[in-house]
């Protein structure tokens, strides 16, 4: 029994030293399909990051070239900005162009009006000569200006001085048509020392107003106002001024005294 272990453990390990050879020679050959794929996975990776590497490059000069595309793209523009704006500028020159053309057309007709022996070259100096007639004539006609005004300022002083004799004469003659006073005393009171003259506001009597009596060309008296009313004059008689061996008496004249002086 014991040989029978024996037998089976040698064949075990003889199988186990046969299982073990044919793994090994196995495993150094998978190991060195392995390492071979690593070599190949190393080759590969190169490849790729080369590769990543040219993208990256390509995709730098893509940039690069795209900004350059967007600064000429710009320039293009600017161009053309320019262009139109030389455009407009060939147009505004050319209508400022026609416009000189035209006035210098128009210059020539009025030329060609010109007086005889009136010449362009001699314009400006005789330009010059109606400049200086014409300042002449204007510091003449100011000059005239003054004088006509201050003649205007003597008439307004002259009218001014008529306008107050005109004033005074009209004063006098409404003072005479006032001191030409006419009434007749109506009545008489002797006790009392008054009179009643037929003249009152009416006829511009005031209580200011100073009254004579006369009787023909005598002074008999004067009177001094009381009351004035519309067509009627009380006044009292002044006895200093009676003439003496007369009295007043009804249907003597009454005047203003002013008048009589």
């Amino acid at each position: 029994m014991t040989k029978v272990f024996f037998i089976l453990s040698a064949l075990l390990i003889i199988a186990s030293t046969f299982f073990a050879y044919v793994n090994g020679r196995e495993f150094v050959k998978v190991r060195a399909e392995v390492t071979t794929t690593n070599v190949q996975v190393q080759g590969a990776l190169k490849d790729v990051n080369a590769v990543v590497a040219e993208i990256g490059t390509v995709n730098s000069e893509v940039a690069k070239l795209t900004d350059e595309l967007s600064t000429e793209q710009e320039k293009t523009k600017a161009q053309k900005l320019k262009i139109a704006q030389a455009d407009n500028d060939t147009k505004r020159a050319q209508g400022d162009l026609d416009d000189n053309n035209k006035k210098l057309a128009d210059l020539r007709v009025r030329l060609d009006k010109l007086p005889q022996g009136m010449k362009p070259e001699t314009m400006v100096e005789e330009i010059n000569g109606m400049k200086k007639a014409t300042a002449e004539l204007q510091a003449e006609a100011e000059m005239k200006k003054k004088e006509a005004e201050a003649e205007e300022g003597k008439m307004v002083e002259a009218r001014r001085a008529l306008d107050e004799v005109v004033r005074k004469i009209e004063d006098r003659k409404k003072a005479f048509d006032r001191n030409s006073l006419n009434a007749r005393v109506v009545a008489v009171n002797s006790d009392w020392g008054f009179v009643v003259v037929d003249a009152g506001q009416s006829r511009g009597i005031s209580e200011a107003t100073k009254l004579l009596v006369i009787r023909g060309s005598q002074t008999v008296g004067k009177l001094s106002i009381v009351a004035v009313q519309g067509e009627r004059t009380v006044a009292n008689i002044i006895p200093d001024t009676l003439a003496a061996g007369m009295s007043i008496a009804p249907g003597d004249r009454v005047i203003l005294e002013k008048l009589y002086q």
